[in-house]
C-alpha cells in the first residue's frame, strides 16, 4: 500500500513538471544563440517523429535545435500565433525569419534551414535575390544599367589594394567628425562604402558586419562604414539595426568620390526606383542621385590599402570571414 501510494505521487509529480511551461527557458535559448531552429512537436503526431529524426541526423549543423512541446508550452505558441504542431520556425539574432509546416521530406528540411540560415554573407544576399518577385522588364533595366556600369570601367579607376588610402573627416550620426588619419593611430580600418538604408542588400550587409563586429575588433580592425545618406537617414538605419560602429554621412559622395567610386543613377533606373517607392532626393537630402559601387577596403596602420573588394553587382559584398582573416594576417 505505501509502494503504491508513493508511485502515485511519483507519477503526479512527473505529469506536473511535464505541464509546466517553459516560455521563459525557450526566450532564454533563442536570445543567447545566434541561429536557433524551433521545432514544435507532440508525443502523439507522426510527422513530428519523422522532422526530429531528420534534425537529428543532419551533421555540421550551423544552428541550435529546440523542442517545444505543442501540448504543454501554451505561452509560447498564444505568443508566436503558433496553431498547429509539427512546425519548424527559425529564429536568427532572437527574431522570426521563417516558419514552415509540415514538411517531413529530408531534402526540404535540408532545404528549409540552409535558406534560414546561410553559411555566408553571400549566400544570403543571393537567396534574397533569387527570391525576388520583381517583373522581368525590371530585371532586365537593373541588369542593364550594372552592364552599363561595368563597361564605363569604373573598377579600374578606383582605389583598390596597394594603392595608398585617402584621408578624410566626416560627420557620425551624433555630429561628431571623425578623421580616419586619427583613427588609424589606433590599429588597421576596415572602410566600406554603402549606398544607403533603402538597399536591402546594404541592410544585410550592416548587420552582419554588426554580428561580427566582436571579431573584428578581437582581430584588431576598427570598422567605419561611409554611405551618402543624410544624418536622419544614417540615424534612421543605425536605429534600426542597432549598429555599434561608426556611420558616417557622406553629403553628395565627396570622399567617396575621391575614392573612384560614385555614379549617377540613369533616368531608366531611376524611375524603376521610384516606381519601389526609393526616392533619393529624400534619403540624402539633395538631388544628385548619384551613389557609391559596393566597396570594402582593409588599410593598414602605415595607411596602405591591403585589401579591396569591388563590385558594379550591389549584390555582392564582402565577406566577413574573408575581412577578418586579412585583419589576423596583418598582427
Amino acid at each position: 500500500m505505501r509502494q503504491l501510494i508513493l508511485s502515485v505521487l511519483l507519477a503526479f509529480s512527473f505529469n506536473l513538471q511535464a505541464k509546466e511551461d517553459n516560455t521563459a527557458e525557450v526566450h532564454k535559448f533563442i536570445k543567447e544563440n545566434k541561429s536557433v531552429l524551433v521545432h514544435v512537436h507532440a508525443t502523439w503526431c507522426p510527422s513530428c517523429k519523422v522532422q526530429k529524426k531528420v534534425l537529428d541526423a543532419m551533421k555540421d549543423k550551423n544552428f541550435k535545435v529546440l523542442e517545444v512541446d505543442f501540448d504543454n508550452d501554451k505561452k509560447f505558441l498564444k505568443e508566436f500565433k503558433v496553431f498547429q504542431q509539427s512546425m519548424l520556425i527559425a529564429f536568427k539574432n532572437g527574431k522570426e525569419v521563417k516558419r514552415v509546416f509540415g514538411i517531413t521530406k529530408e531534402d526540404k528540411i535540408i532545404s528549409f534551414t540552409k535558406s534560414s540560415f546561410p553559411d555566408s554573407l553571400q549566400e544570403e544576399l543571393d537567396n534574397r535575390r533569387g527570391a525576388s518577385k520583381a517583373p522581368k522588364a525590371i530585371k532586365m533595366t537593373m541588369k542593364q544599367a550594372e552592364e552599363k556600369l561595368r563597361e564605363s570601367g569604373i573598377i579600374d579607376k578606383a582605389k583598390k589594394k596597394g594603392d595608398d588610402y585617402i584621408d578624410f573627416e566626416l560627420p557620425n550620426v551624433h555630429g561628431k567628425k571623425i578623421k580616419l588619419s586619427d583613427k588609424l593611430k589606433n590599429g588597421p580600418i576596415v572602410l566600406t562604402f554603402y549606398r544607403g538604408g533603402w538597399c536591402p542588400y546594404c541592410n544585410m550587409q550592416l548587420k552582419a558586419y554588426q554580428e561580427n563586429l566582436d571579431k573584428f575588433e578581437k582581430a584588431g580592425g576598427q570598422l567605419i562604414a561611409v554611405s551618402p545618406e543624410s544624418m536622419d537617414s544614417a540615424t534612421t538605419t543605425v536605429k534600426k539595426h542597432e549598429l555599434k560602429f561608426e556611420i558616417l554621412s557622406d553629403n553628395l559622395n565627396k570622399e567617396a568620390r575621391k575614392y573612384g567610386l560614385v555614379f549617377k543613377v540613369g533616368k531608366d533606373l531611376k524611375e524603376v526606383y521610384l516606381k519601389f517607392g526609393l526616392d533619393l532626393a529624400k534619403n540624402q537630402g539633395n538631388d544628385s542621385w548619384e551613389i557609391p559601387i559596393p566597396a570594402t577596403y582593409i588599410i593598414n596602420k602605415d595607411g596602405k590599402i591591403v585589401y579591396s573588394f569591388l563590385n558594379v553587382d550591389y549584390v555582392q559584398r564582402a565577406e566577413p570571414s574573408e575581412i577578418i582573416d586579412i585583419l589576423n594576417g596583418l598582427k
